[in-house]
């Protein structure tokens, strides 16, 4: 819970966006029932089951565990902080954050927001460099040879590094950022000179290129080495501020051409995205020098369904395509492939040919996914012979047995039954054969693996494979009455207090008795954005979405809940006792057996009592 910005402005901006709103714009949703759902947009999966509820103003994902309110929604999804998604909010709701004392922002706060200083200062200094000074003029050439004008230099912040090892480290540190930030932020290097570290710069003789967050903020670098030398390419390495297979490069820039023409064109180099928002296509995005992740499939999918793949039409750049178009297709996108002539990379095209012929002639001609395949696939046949042709089309049937629609296995069986004058009825009979032994396998996969919480198992805790037993489904239903309802908590604290069963259960009990000790009303909502546990959160959405909530619960009903969580510690002694009497009866203690009977019976007796 924030001290700094007050929480009426908090709970303003909370109750000023409805959920399913601010869900809905990168998630397709349908209504079912009282909630919507979606597929998640932070895991991959083919059935949705992302759920979202207009009611609680919460959303929980149970393929992956990920829940939480608005706020939670936006960190996730835009990689923000609490105060950033806070922010981002308020502006659009036009509400006003105080800016709090920067002396009582959290050391982690401050920390982060020194980091971002020295990357933003960096940035600047490689900029000036490059455009204004007599370091930058072989680069500045260089990029000019290359098409790129001085505009797009300032737009995307393109920089210098100097070929020195002392440049930007005294520059840094004379302005008060230390040996340690900077390395941090991996602007500097370290390494051992006579038992002592020594530090030098990280980047030399590079043209640098600014890689940004979602809000716009400098993060980390790409710097390409101007002239020959290796690597080519050297990218910041991973930091508190940068995880290059969560990023895409431009995407801050590109994300409202993306989303307005509802397609992403995704590059491989910088160079390739520069050169074609120059030209006029500004839904251009690149990876960051690692082959695509399925983390920035994901961030791609949250903006638009549809993508372009554009990469160079050398070897490298088909193979690294193919296996884009897969981590795509695992994240439920459509997509598609331009083509280069031979020889090409986007930015080599737009140069020789012009920005209208990539448009129109490239991206604009960009054919689906699986014809691409089929057709790179002829590469490795010669189908002049009998027997390749063969093997063409059953590895051709594979890849059609793969699609999820019947319309689109039938489009392309025909394709190939015309091409290559085979029945029509032999190619889709194959095509079953080979979708069915899929399945098979798909079948023998299942139950390999079994989902859990992020808590630690024990005897305490809930199974997710397995039905609940009466205490748990007690706990989970008090739980959620506590959550509606002050009263009920204010009764469970009194009777049960920490004294629940689980593990999980006993913590959200605290925290629920703590929320309401503070002058909290109920409001779900508002008690998941209080509690700061991230696996209690999970576990508190999970609860709110699995459980229905009756408003009309009786006193006896409750009262039959708190019996069942107080008993539970009861009968555990008893069939722990029942276990000692027969032990003590197989070794022929008759004494022993006597007595553990008599404290069996008090123990019976004080269930008996505790039930009328």
């Amino acid at each position: 819970m924030s001290g700094r910005i007050p929480e009426e402005v908090i709970d303003r901006v909370r109750e000023h966006h409805d959920i399913v709103d601010v869900v809905g714009r990168t998630v397709q949703l349908k209504k079912s029932g009282r909630n919507f759902f979606g597929l998640c947009p932070f895991h991959s999966e083919k059935s949705p089951s992302f759920s979202v509820s207009p009611e609680k103003q919460i959303f929980h994902c149970f393929g992956c565990g990920l829940g939480g309110n608005v706020f939670r929604f936006i960190m996730e999804s835009e990689q923000m902080t609490f105060i950033e998604a806070l922010r981002h909010l308020a502006e659009e709701a036009g509400i006003e954050v105080p800016t709090p004392d920067s002396r009582e922002d959290s050391a982690e706060e401050r920390h982060r927001l020194h980091l971002l200083q020295a990357m933003d200062l960096a940035g600047r200094l490689y900029h000036h460099l490059l455009t204004e000074t007599d370091h930058g003029k072989e680069a500045r050439e260089y990029l000019r040879e290359r098409g790129i004008l001085p505009e797009t230099m300032a737009q995307f912040q393109i920089g210098y590094a100097p070929d020195s090892y002392h440049f930007l480290h005294p520059f840094m540190k004379r302005r008060g950022f230390s040996e340690e930030v900077l390395a941090e932020v991996g602007l500097i290097s370290e390494r051992e000179r006579r038992g002592k570290p020594s530090y030098f710069d990280r980047f030399r003789g590079r043209i640098m290129f600014p890689i940004q967050d979602s809000q716009g903020r400098v993060i980390a670098f790409g710097a390409r080495i101007l002239g020959d030398g290796r690597p080519k390419y050297l990218n910041s390495p991973e930091t508190t501020l940068f995880h290059k297979s969560h990023f895409l490069y431009n995407l801050h820039r590109a994300r409202k051409g993306i989303r307005t023409k509802e397609q992403a064109v995704l590059f491989e180099g910088y160079m390739d995205v520069i050169a074609a928002w120059q030209a006029g296509l500004t839904t251009g995005v690149a990876t960051l020098g690692t082959a695509l992740t399925d983390s920035q499939a994901r961030v791609i999918r949250r903006n638009t369904e549809e993508v372009v793949i554009c990469y160079d039409s050398d070897s490298a750049g088909f193979s690294a395509t193919v296996r884009g178009m897969d981590v795509l297709k695992q994240a439920e996108c459509i997509v598609k492939v331009a083509q280069l002539p031979d020889g090409m990379d986007p930015d080599d095209y737009i140069r020789v040919r012009g920005a209208d012929a990539f448009q129109s002639e490239v991206i604009a001609q960009a054919v689906p996914f699986t014809a691409f395949k089929l057709e790179s696939l002829k590469k490795e046949f010669n189908l002049r012979d009998t027997d390749d042709r063969m093997s063409y089309l059953n590895q051709a049937v594979n890849i059609v047995a793969e699609l999820p629609h019947a319309i689109e296995r039938d489009h392309y069986l025909r394709r190939l039954s015309e091409e290559f004058r085979v029945s029509l009825d032999a190619l889709k009979q194959e095509q079953r054969v080979v979708a069915s032994k899929k399945r098979r396998e798909s079948m023998g996969d299942k139950g390999q693996g079994k989902w859990h919480n992020g808590y630690q198992e024990s005897k305490h805790m809930v199974g997710q494979d397995r039905k609940a037993l009466a205490f748990e489904t007690a706990e989970r239903r008090l739980l959620l009455l506590m959550i509606h309802h002050a009263d009920i908590a204010e009764q469970v604290r009194e009777k049960v207090g920490a004294e629940f069963n689980v593990e999980a259960h006993a913590a959200i009990a605290a925290y629920l008795y703590a929320y309401y000790a503070e002058g909290y009303t109920a409001d779900p909502a508002r008690f998941i954005h209080y509690v700061k546990d991230d696996r209690l959160v999970q576990e508190i959405s999970a609860l709110m979405m699995s459980e229905s909530h009756d408003d009309q619960v009786s006193n006896g009903e409750i009262a039959d809940y708190i019996r069942h969580i107080r008993n539970y510690p009861l009968h555990r002694k008893i069939e722990q006792k029942q276990e000692q009497v027969k032990q003590a009866e197989r070794s022929g203690n008759i004494a022993e057996a006597v007595q553990l009977g008599i404290e069996l019976m008090k123990l019976r007796e004080k269930v008996q009592r505790e039930t009328e």
